[in-house]
């Protein structure tokens, strides 16, 4: 009877893993393919595979996304909000697919996101908005971004984005509210300077302005002496330009096998542990003109190391799990062979089929995150040649603000306004 009891348990456990197995490793060789493939193909191919439920937030966050690539501003934003929704509503995890993970395959847990993830939906949303020509609607993500990134506290910055803040300052600055603006800004400067990143020009820019324009002499004084430069302040009938630019595909996940000594079992244990490999691209800048300004975009957010550094913050949670699960699963081998020697070697052979890394993840964001900002006349002409596009601000566009988003991977180029 326990042989029966321990041979159905894992057999079940299997055909739980194969059911669930199969989306998600879809989802991450379709994700594999998005540079070569582009957007539009990827999202077909995407439509394609049904996920089961437990997947479902990583199928949302990619959809959502690609359709921002494609320029479906109202389809991302039904699949990004469905997927948020979904996050929060997983911050009660459920002890049944605590029970599966420990015992079985981590992938039988629901895909709740990472931090990282938690905050970039709200930017991702944002954009959606922001370009489909919903100021609005734009203000509200980013308010929620920051109460996001208020849930995460620390000396490392972890959870929080210094493109989250940079979008938000954008908003503000925008819709009036300046003051909002440059505490969004000043929060970016923070971030970026505690990590020891490199201030991106446009940050620079949008500090620089702003303590200028709101009378903070003395900080306006240190960044003008820390950056080499003045502010760029519009006069009559210039406007401020901006370019948010998604650089590559993220890394994908693969997984590694360290083997452990466990004192209470007397012996060695094998866990399989998720990872990401070492990062093999740099960031490729997008030159852009608008007038006689030459310029290029540079990183706001290396999205490679915040992914890097939310597994960093699971790790130690995921190994003890990893633990737990093996020595389960060495136990119930012996328990096996005492009964059968065959079915000993069956539920051996089954418990190390089972045994796989997590290896979902958020994996169609890009690898960087970069933006550009000049101050030029808003009846100029803006170009960005690796794209052939040109673009000409509608003569009753309102606002001082035109603001452009492209990918690396596609030749789209959407506007504000």
């Amino acid at each position: 009877m326990t042989e029966l009891r321990v041979c159905t348990g894992v057999l079940v456990s299997v055909a739980l893993f194969l059911l669930g197995g199969c989306a998600a490793w879809e989802v991450n060789q379709v994700a594999q393919n998005l540079p070569a493939a582009g957007p539009q193909e990827t999202l077909a191919k995407l439509a394609a595979i049904t996920p089961p439920a437990r997947d479902r937030v990583q199928y949302l966050l990619d959809s959502g996304l690609l359709k921002l690539y494609t320029g479906d501003f109202d389809g991302g934003r039904q699949d990004l909000q469905q997927a948020k929704e979904a996050m929060a509503a997983l911050d009660a995890v459920s002890v049944t697919e605590n029970l599966a993970a420990v015992t079985a395959n981590e992938t039988l847990r629901s895909y709740a996101g990472s931090a990282s993830d938690h905050v970039l939906v709200h930017v991702a949303l944002a954009l959606c908005y922001l370009l489909g020509g919903d100021l609005d609607g734009a203000r509200v993500e980013v308010l929620q971004a920051d109460v996001t990134m208020g849930d995460y506290e620390g000396d490392d910055a972890y959870g929080h984005l210094a493109s989250a803040r940079f979008l938000a300052g954008l908003i503000y600055e925008m819709a009036g509210e300046r003051d909002d603006a440059l505490i969004s800004y000043r929060k970016a400067y923070a971030i970026m300077t505690e990590r020891d990143e490199s201030i991106p020009p446009a940050l620079q820019t949008s500090l620089l302005n702003l303590t200028r324009s709101q009378g903070f002499d003395e900080e306006y004084a240190k960044y003008e002496r820390q950056f080499d430069r003045n502010a760029q302040l519009p006069t009559a009938g210039q406007g401020q330009w901006i370019v948010f630019y998604f650089d590559g595909v993220v890394s994908q996940k693969t997984e590694t096998r360290l083997s452990l000594f466990n004192r209470d079992m007397d012996t060695m244990i094998s866990v399989v542990m998720p990872m990401y490999p070492q990062v093999r691209s740099a960031p490729q800048s997008l030159n852009w003109q608008v007038d006689d300004n030459n310029l290029q975009t540079r990183v706001i957010e290396n999205v490679e190391r915040r992914v890097r550094q939310d597994l960093d913050k699971d790790y130690a949670a995921i190994l003890a799990t990893a633990v737990a699960r093996a020595v389960a699963k060495y136990k119930m081998v012996q328990e096996a062979q005492d009964q059968n020697e065959l079915a000993g070697v069956l539920v051996n052979i089954l418990t190390v089929a089972t045994e796989q890394a997590d290896l979902r993840s958020w994996n169609m964001l890009p690898a960087y995150i970069q933006v550009a900002r000049a101050t030029a006349p808003l009846t100029g002409r803006l170009s960005i040649p690796a794209k052939n596009f040109h673009y000409q601000r509608p003569d009753d566009a309102r606002g001082n603000f035109v603001v452009l988003f492209a990918s690396s991977f596609s030749p789209a180029v959407f506007s504000y306004p």
